[in-house]
């Protein structure tokens, strides 16, 4: 290496070596590679550099330090074998220099030489190891960090170092006095600790050559002494860092001193050891871990002997220490733990008598958390002790056997339950008496622990839950025991809870014994009766909602059928697999109770034996009796005797079993209603006099009690004996009404009659609770029923009106608490039972119980939608809406027995009258409900009149109806289609019965109405329109002329905002118009002001769908019509928009108003002010007035002619209008309607203003278009007529229409180009603009080869280049490049005049605005003259100027002049003659390309990427063009820096020749004052690859490189963030170049 090359090396490594400690950790990080790198090539010379450095450096920062270090370490590891001798010496000295210089604690860079130095030894073991040694003399304490190296390399160097141990301790344990820092103890306790555990592991190498005792003689002595002073001098230490490193050292070294010091020493050592627990800054693991050494069986020190003392010590202190629960987010406290129990598995090897007693004898403290602790060991060593197991076992029983009495606690419990299933599991718990401990498990598989925490008791429940099946399924020894406990756990009542667990363990028991012959002995040993497990369990399956025990109970039941009775096996078999698929379904309680009911009838027709009903029935009636149940238990239990009394023969059973059942009466909570009365109904069936009788005298008597308010008011009680006595009452009114639904017996039926009637209706009269309201008139309802004449009765019911109007008062019960809607439909059914009672109702009744029924109903119907948004009302709006649809169907019977009972046409119209509002409801839901009464009504209606002399002569009502219900074939819900067709069918059908005829299933309306009715069910706005048509056309013969008014207004008074029934009202009269237009002429004027007023109160899509019907009334009355719609004003309406568009379909009329327009518009001032004295423009109010209506007009297809015959008139107007008002305000004023009142002022337009100017000159081109069959035109400008117009105004407009007038309006050109050329004479720029550049678009198209139009175009343009307006002139000039497309001689003639007049335009003053911008509006001309263009020399020679004059345009700050500069120059190098020319400009301009491939504009990037294309293909180089031309896709995805080191690496294969120039230009790119990051890394690539094909290229100038690395070291030491990382990594690439 040269002199210039060393001393390049040098430098650039000081830069680095400087910015290393950047306090930017992404600038160093990439320091650190950097200088790694230059470390990986030249190795040795850049460890010398930094000997140097350090060798002078008299400071140096710690990060600084600590960074260069990483370096060393990271090449070192990579580089070791490169090393000379000489380097690694001095590096060994340096980095010992690093680690000593300074005796504080140092670790970033003390801990990283250390590192260094042990990468070195694995080539220099012996240089370092010497070095390190040499560092320990007699006289002084080494550093701390020279001991912790040589324990490192102790752990890394086992073999090699285990030699060299007994020197290093000769070195260091004379200075174990003198050692007082603790960061020097720390470390070698750190090495002592080390080198014994290799020790170690060389004596386990050797342990089957039998040369254990000589290794370790070899080191007893140092060892020894190494052992006393840690123990004696530094464990006491202050400092519990350096008591940690002793406690973890003193480990391993205990196995390596002599056995007889060990014996002596053990004792003291382990209390002192013990006594450190007493610091709660030392780390206990560490103790703990020294003593699990210590008290470990081991081969070098097989005897210990511990006084009585110490181990009572030990076992007293860890005792302590032993966690009860765990946690396993902090680690340290969870490793004691388990170093803790073993050394208590040690010390139970070791000294079983005392560590085992003791535990035990700890199991009776009075302490809970010692019992605990002692729990948690004994069942630890119960899994992993032998001697325990053998020897203390049966001990531990007999203690568990006291605790599981007394202990009380859950996380006792839980550790109770582990030892138990330890012990079982260990096959520790064998006879009987042991065994009944498994009962505590089973107790709190379902306890209930009254003041603890939900979760600690589910926790607790889980486990035992656990524990059982698990130890059913695999502890095989105990089945037999465990089946006989389960089952005698099955029939205690406080065991109860557990049943869904016992039961569960009891089948896989029963399954996995199925042929073991003593479980039916060892049922009879303890006596368990199978019927009664059979009462016990049939009693706790009556919850449905216990999913988990009904399913194992029932499972149970199947496999223990055949000890029931052997009857049952294979009835049960089939009936419990039916109850077992019903506890996976969410059915009700009311089936399940069925289901079970009808298992017991089963077994009780199987069984077939009265005494086994009897007995059945005696335990149940114990078990109501006798134990305390759930409500819903005992409710079904009383269910079971019912019917189980239904089945016993002996009268003084049946009368003890129904006493039972009504006791419960007496007192019973409300839960329990609904089983009891339930058990009273079942009863009734056979002994309902009985019953009858009973409820009587409890009824009296619990009123007697009631009636007395002095005992009441004396009482204390007063408030709770009035709630139960009001419960009781409750349920009697219940049983009343099952006894009415399940008893025959007329006596008792009429007693019902009578009596409980009365009893009813004064309750309903009194407004009581929901609770007795509700079961009054279920019961009143099941009576009615019940009464109802039948064939075994001749009841009848007197007080029928007044118990209905009770009923109807509960609707408005304000004592319901707001659940007056849950009692709609029983109190629908009961207002029907009674109602059927007897023949006759007033109307006003019957108005009157509908009124309330449809206000009640509906009303809650029109709120439910917001009621069921509400979150968190999901199953109380289920419930909602099964009630309200319940209701309907019930009301629906009702009203078929009011018009049963009254059938006459004002029947139809009061309940047609009610329903009016409802069928025109916003609610989906209301109008289906509604719509299906209106058809009950009818259908009912139809099928019992009879028509006689008091029977109206006519149905007058006949239109009306029609009118009202057609809108509903159009409902967006389909039912309501299918029931209007329905009731229109019966409409007509009451009209033909009025008329005499007799209607057939073949007459055409009804099979044109069928034949509807099977394709209606559609949502094709087209297809409804159809069918309604064809549904007006045949209904509409049917309607008598008197009634057509009658139709036609009622069918507009329910037409509404509804798209669907607007469709198809619209299409009935629009077919209804067509049918008997010419019979509605005396009433044309009438049905035009209801069609507007009706327009007026709808939405524009409503308003919109009654056009066709009003076109199809004025075909036949035109003038009449026409006369409604003349005279509206100005802003239009949306009723006169309306009226416009209607005009315009007349061609006359449309013709006279677009000449009128045309006139206008050319004669009057488009601006207010014609002067044009003010900035802003306000447009003027007449022009735009035209506009507005002429845009109305246009939107109808009938203005198709008159715009194509004016069409050049039309678009010039249109056209420059919109160039004027793209910027404009609305007008300030409005013309007065009265002109006479002009001359008092100005009227202020406060509705135009809020308008547009521009979007409603757009709304109307646009329609013009469209109308002018210039759909090409109109799609090609659809984006810029949409509104989304920029800057550039209607110039981009003439963009888009050029091309697509040229193809579509061919036949318009030579009268639009005049219209065009005058319009580019306009005194105002704006439309002068535009005009140019049409008539520029027009040229691209070669005005369809018309040598008129062209000759037009080009006078006009040359006249626009010299245009004093910039923005005129810019439009020319992007207008010229359209030149290239003429026919070869107008090309030849214009193309000279245009390329001059464009690079006259690039060196036009620049400007902001890019409008008015002449030299951006050049290039873009430049950009698509070039790219189609043939040049000839002349030409060529001019673009070869250009491309010199755009390249300062390159760097602009304007993305967009960048993106256009970029491109001409690519297309200027393409077009250009002198390629070889151009091939240096290229070479110059390529950095300048590669950089803008990260411009952060789009355009630019593309625009760099194609010049990037072409420029390649001047460089010469295929394989890197076509690289080139693979990766930069105009819209693809580039990853630049990848992409740049890939291309220069391309290139460098191909042409290493032109490197040297790139990195020479981009060079330059350093000083740019914007983005420094991407120049630096472009130059880092570069010199990486210069340096790599440095052999076929030329060498880069000295004065470049020196100047770029003058630069980069400025960069480097510069404030930019961004860049010092980028300039680091090039620095040290162009280090690797300048030095190779």
């Amino acid at each position: 290496m040269s002199t210039s090359e060393t001393d390049c090396l040098k430098d650039t490594v000081g830069v680095l070596i400087d910015a290393i400690g950047d306090n930017d950790n992404a600038v160093s990080n990439v320091v650190i590679k950097s200088l790694t790198k230059i470390a990986n090539v030249y190795p040795n010379e850049v460890i010398e550099i930094f000997c140097e450095f350090y060798q002078n450096k008299v400071k140096i920062s710690t990060t600084q330090l600590g960074n260069i270090v990483k370096v060393l370490e990271q090449t070192c590891v990579n580089q070791i074998k490169k090393l000379d001798a000489k380097v690694a010496s001095d590096l060994v000295n340096a980095m010992l220099r690093a680690m000593m210089d300074n005796p504080s604690h140092e670790p970033l860079v003390q801990m990283g030489a250390s590192s260094v130095l042990v990468a070195i030894s694995h080539e220099h073991l012996d240089l370092v190891l010497r070095s390190l040694i040499n560092q320990l003399t007699p006289a002084s304490v080494p550093h701390y960090t020279v001991a912790h190296t040589l324990g490192t390399l102790a752990a890394v160097n086992t073999h090699e170092l285990v030699p060299h141990i007994k020197e290093i301790l000769g070195k260091m344990l004379p200075v174990l006095t003198l050692v007082k820092q603790d960061s020097i103890k720390q470390s070698f306790a750190y090495a002592f600790g080390h080198f014994a555990v290799a020790v170690a592991e060389q004596i386990g190498d050797n342990v089957q050559s039998g040369d254990i005792t000589s290794i370790k003689e070899n080191f007893v002595t140092e060892f020894s002494i190494v052992f006393d002073v840690l123990y004696n001098q530094w464990l006491p230490s202050h400092e519990p860092k350096v008591s940690e490193s002793v406690l973890e050292a003193l480990g391993p070294i205990t196995r390596l001193i002599p056995e007889r010091q060990f014996n002596e020493t053990v004792n003291k050592f382990v209390l002192s050891l013990l006594s450190l627990y007493r610091k709660p800054m030392i780390n206990c693991y560490y103790i703990s871990q020294c003593i699990s050494y210590l008290v470990a069986p081991s081969s070098l020190n097989p005897k210990l002997n511990l006084n009585e003392n110490v181990i009572y010590s030990i076992n007293h202190i860890l005792f302590n220490l032993v966690l009860l629960e765990p946690d396993y987010d902090q680690p340290q406290s969870v490793k004691n733990h388990f170093e803790v129990l073993r050394v208590f598995d040690h010390m139970a090897s070791q000294f079983p008598d005392q560590t085992i007693e003791n535990l035990l004898h700890l199991c009776k403290h009075n302490q809970e958390k010692e019992r605990m602790k002692s729990v948690v060991i004994l069942t630890h060593l119960t899994t992993s002790s032998h001697v325990f197991v053998e020897n203390f076992a049966s001990k531990f029983i007999a203690l568990l056997k006291v605790m599981i009495m007394m202990e009380q606690g859950i996380k006792m419990k839980k550790l109770l339950v582990k030892a138990i299933v330890g012990l079982v599991y260990r096959n520790c718990i064998t006879n009987t008496e042991d065994f009944t401990m498994v009962e505590f498990i089973i107790k709190h598989c379902g306890v209930e622990i009254p003041n603890a925490s939900k979760t600690d008791v589910l926790d607790l429940r889980d486990t035992c839950k656990s524990s059982m099946v698990l130890m059913c399924n695999t502890v095989t020894s105990v089945r037999s025991q465990l089946l006989t406990l389960l089952l005698h756990a099955l029939t205690l009542e406080e065991l109860t809870p557990s049943m869904s667990t016992v039961s569960q363990c009891l089948t896989s028991l029963l399954q996995n014994n199925s042929e073991d012959d003593d479980k039916s002995d060892a049922v009879v040993d303890l006596k368990i009766s199978p019927d009664l497990v059979f009462v016990r369990c049939i009693m706790h399956v009556a919850d449905p909602d216990e999913k988990e025990r009904n399913k194992n109970l029932l499972v149970f039941l199947e496999e223990y059928a055949g000890d029931v009775h052997k009857n049952l096996k294979t009835l049960w078999t089939v009936e419990i697999q039916r109850l077992l698929k019903f506890v996976e379904k969410n059915e009700s309680r009311e089936e399940w109770h069925r289901m079970l009911l009808d298992l017991l009838v089963s077994a009780v027709e199987q069984v077939n034996n009265n005494k086994w009903v009897e007995i059945i029935a005696t335990l149940i009636s114990q078990q109501i009796l006798i134990k305390k149940n759930q409500p819903m238990i005992k409710g079904v239990s009383l269910q079971y005797l019912a019917v189980l009394s239904c089945h016993i023969s002996n009268a003084a059973a049946v009368e003890t079993i129904l006493k039972i059942i009504v006791l419960a009466l007496r007192a019973i909570p409300m839960d329990s209603v609904y089983y009891v009365s339930g058990a009273v109904g079942i009863a009734s069936r056979q002994h309902g006099e009985f019953i009858q009788n009973e409820l009587d005298v409890i009824y009296k008597e619990n009123e007697a009690k009631r009636g007395n308010k002095l005992l009441n008011f004396l009482s204390s009680r007063s408030s709770k004996n009035e709630l139960e006595l009001g419960v009781v009452k409750y349920a009697i009114i219940t049983c009343y009404g099952c006894v009415a639904r399940e008893c025959l017996d007329p006596h008792v039926l009429a007693r019902l009659g009578e009596n409980v009637t009365s009893i009813l209706y004064d309750i309903l009269k009194a407004g009581p609770s929901y609770d007795l309201c509700r079961a009054s008139i279920t019961t009143l309802y099941e009576i009615s029923k019940a009464l109802h004449p039948a064939a075994h009765h001749n009841v009848g019911l007197r007080n029928r009106w007044q118990l209905l109007n009770a009923v109807l008062e509960q609707i408005y019960n304000s004592n319901l608490e707001r659940r007056n809607v849950e009692l709609y439909p029983i109190i629908v059914k009961a207002s029907k039972g009674l109602t059927k009672l007897q023949k006759g109702i007033l109307p006003e009744e019957r108005n009157t119980i509908l009124r309330v029924f449809f206000n009640s109903i509906f009303g809650e119907l029109s709120s439910f939608k917001k009621k069921y948004e509400l979150e968190g009302n999901d199953h109380k709006n289920d419930l909602l809406a099964k009630t309200l649809n319940d209701s309907l169907n019930l009301l629906h019977d009702l009203i078929k027995e009011l018009i049963i009972q009254s059938t006459c046409l004002s029947t139809i119209d009061d309940i047609v009258g009610l329903l009016v509002e409802w069928i025109r409801h916003e609610n989906d839901e209301i109008r289906t409900a509604a719509t299906l009464i209106l058809q009950v009504v009818f259908d009912a209606y139809i099928k019992n009149v009879k028509l006689n002399y008091e029977t109206p002569s006519k149905f007058g009502q006949m239109g009306y109806l029609l009118g009202l219900v057609v809108p509903g074939v159009a409902d967006t819900n389909f039912p309501v289609r299918l029931t209007t067709i329905d009731c229109v069918k019966i409409i007509i059908q009451i009209q033909d019965l009025y008329e005499g005829h007799i209607t057939e299933a073949d007459d055409e309306y009804i099979v044109g109405l069928t034949q509807l009715q099977n394709n209606i069910l559609t949502n094709d706005l087209g297809m409804i329109a159809d069918y309604c048509s064809k549904l007006c056309a045949t209904i509409t013969p049917k309607i008598p002329h008197l009634h057509t008014m009658q139709f036609i207004e009622s069918l507009l008074e329910g037409y509404d905002d509804q798209e669907n029934r607007g469709v198809g009202s619209s299409a009935v009269l629009d077919e209804f118009f067509v049918i008997k237009g010419q019979e509605l002429f005396q009433n044309v004027e009438r049905i035009v002001e209801v069609i507007l007023g009706t327009m007026d109160r709808v939405n524009d899509d409503a308003r919109g769908r009654l056009l066709k019907p009003l076109l199809s009334l004025t075909r036949n009355h035109s003038n009449a019509v026409t006369a409604v719609l003349l005279g509206q004003k100005i802003p239009l309406s949306s009723s006169v928009i309306t009226c416009w568009r209607y005009l315009a379909r007349d061609e006359n009329i449309s013709e006279s108003i677009v000449d009128n327009f045309l006139r206008l518009m050319t004669s009057i001032e488009l601006y207010e002010d014609p002067y044009h004295i003010t900035e802003n423009r306000i447009a003027a109010l007449q022009p735009l007035t035209l506009i507005s209506a002429l845009g109305e007009m246009l939107q109808e297809p009938a203005m198709r002619p008159i715009c194509i015959a004016k069409f050049a008139d039309l678009f010039t107007v249109l056209y420059t209008t919109l160039a004027c008002y793209i910027d404009a305000v609305a007008p300030a004023y409005s013309v007065p309607a009265n002109k006479g009142h002009e001359r008092f002022g100005i009227i202020p337009n406060r509705e135009a203003i809020k308008l547009s100017p521009a979007k409603i000159t757009i709304n109307t081109f646009n329609a013009f278009l469209e109308r002018s069959d210039c759909d090409k035109v109109r799609d090609a400008c659809s984006i810029w007529l949409s509104g989304q117009y920029t800057e550039g105004g209607a110039s981009e407009l003439a963009a888009l229409a050029g091309g697509a007038l040229c193809r579509a309006a061919a036949a318009h050109l030579p009268r639009l180009a005049a219209r065009l050329a005058n319009a580019a004479r306009h005194p105002l720029p704006p439309p002068r603009r535009a005009a140019h550049a049409l008539l520029a678009e027009l040229l691209h198209y070669r005005c369809n080869d018309n040598p008129v139009v062209m000759e037009t175009a080009l006078a006009t343009l040359s006249a626009g280049w010299r245009d004093a307006a910039p923005g005129v002139r810019a439009a020319c000039l992007r207008g010229a490049a359209h030149i290239v497309h003429l026919n070869a001689p107008q090309r030849a003639a214009a193309l000279p005049n245009a390329l001059a007049a464009l690079s006259e335009g690039i060196d036009a003053p620049y400007t902001q605005s890019q409008v008015d911008n002449v030299p951006l509006a050049a290039m873009q001309g430049l950009t698509r003259l070039l790219a189609d263009a043939e040049l000839d020399r002349a030409a060529q020679r001019e673009i070869t100027a250009v491309a010199q004059k755009v390249r300062p345009y390159m760097s602009s700050s304007c993305a967009v002049t960048r993106a256009a500069a970029v491109r001409v120059f690519g297309l200027a190098a393409r077009a250009a003659a002198a390629r070889e020319a151009l091939a240096d400009q290229a070479v110059a301009c390529l950095p300048t390309l590669l950089l803008h491939l990260n411009d952060g504009d789009a355009d630019v990037v593309r625009a760099s990427k194609f010049t990037l294309r072409i420029v390649f293909g001047l460089l010469e180089t295929p394989r890197t063009s076509a690289f080139v031309q693979t990766h930069l896709v105009d819209e693809g995805r580039l990853h630049v820096e990848e992409f740049l080191r890939a291309l220069l690496r391309t290139l460098a294969d191909e042409r290493a020749d032109t490197l040297p120039g790139v990195a020479r230009h981009a060079a330059r790119h350093l000083h740019a004052p914007a983005d420094l990051r991407h120049p630096a890394l472009l130059i880092g690539i570069l010199y990486e690859e210069l340096n790599r094909v440095r052999d076929a290229t030329d060498e880069v100038e000295k004065e470049v490189t020196s100047s770029t690395r003058v630069r980069l070291t400025q960069l480097v030491r510069s404030g930019d963030v961004a860049a010092r990382p980028a300039a680091a990594a090039a620095l040290a690439a162009l280090c690797l170049y300048e030095c190779a």
